[in-house]
């Protein structure tokens, strides 16, 4: 004779497994996580997309730049960028440039190790409450510690910028699709000529908001033309994440 116990518990289990599968906002592991920047997998909903999320934390980014401490003691950011070869891959939310090994920055005496850049249009961060038409992150990770550094560096409309004229019209246009060149180049091409910035420490502004950034926000902008703007708002869409409180944080400001 069957435990009619045990058949209740299976039965419960079933129905609880039948009604997770069904359900499209049960935790799950953040990695390769589906998310977007409106609707129900938009920005507001991060926290709950995956169980390692952080996106509802304290410390999160991008955040509007406004009333920075001017810091003595920080210094220029030493920098270690040698040419890369062109790998360059559409993420589906953003348009990504990877970096052969070898280039590098110090940041509080640590090495952190240049991944990738991508793209943001408009930028995600805010500068006394004004975005630029674009922004460009320059990842960097510490071997040891898993860590990050970005730079951030912000793109105002302006003149024709010499080294992005060599991409756009080879930008990937399809999630996941890859254009790669032996043509080389060097994250310096892209780093305004003055070394002042600002810091403080933040995000990932993409799920799980991982609390690991010190982001390096320059405070001068490059140019780049409104046609190459716009040739990575058409890929990329509406892509930037909107600013978070500070929570407390301190802005830090470093003239070059």
């Amino acid at each position: 004779m069957k435990n009619p116990l045990l058949s209740l518990m299976t039965l419960s289990l079933l129905l609880f497994n039948i009604a997770c599968k069904d359900d499209p906002k049960t935790p799950q592991s953040c990695d390769a996580v589906e998310f977007e920047y409106d609707g129900d997998l938009g920005p507001e909903h991060w926290g709950d997309l995956c169980l390692d999320s952080e996106c509802n934390g304290n410390s999160q980014s991008p955040v509007n730049i406004a009333g920075a401490t001017d810091d003595v003691a920080l210094t220029d950011i030493p920098q270690t960028y040698t040419a890369t070869a062109t790998h360059i891959v559409n993420k589906g939310h953003t348009i990504q440039f990877n970096f052969d090994a070898g280039s590098s920055i110090v940041v509080n005496g640590e090495k952190y190790d240049l991944l990738q850049f991508h793209t943001h249009t408009h930028s995600e961060h805010e500068v006394n409450g004004a975005h630029a038409p674009m922004e460009m992150h320059f990842v960097h990770k510490n071997a040891g510690t898993g860590k990050l550094a970005v730079i951030g560096v912000l793109v105002e409309e302006g003149a024709e910028n010499a080294t992005l004229e060599h991409f756009v019209s080879h930008l990937p246009e399809t999630k996941d699709a890859t254009y790669e060149a032996a043509e080389t180049f060097s994250a310096t091409d892209f780093m305004p000529s003055d070394k002042s910035y600002f810091t403080y420490s933040g995000s990932l502004t993409t799920p799980p908001c991982s609390e690991i950034v010190t982001w390096i926000v320059m405070e001068h902008p490059i140019e780049a033309s409104l046609d190459q703007i716009e040739h990575f708002e058409h890929l990329e869409h509406e892509n930037a994440r909107p600013v978070q409180p500070l929570d407390g944080r301190i802005i830090k400001h470093h003239k070059g």
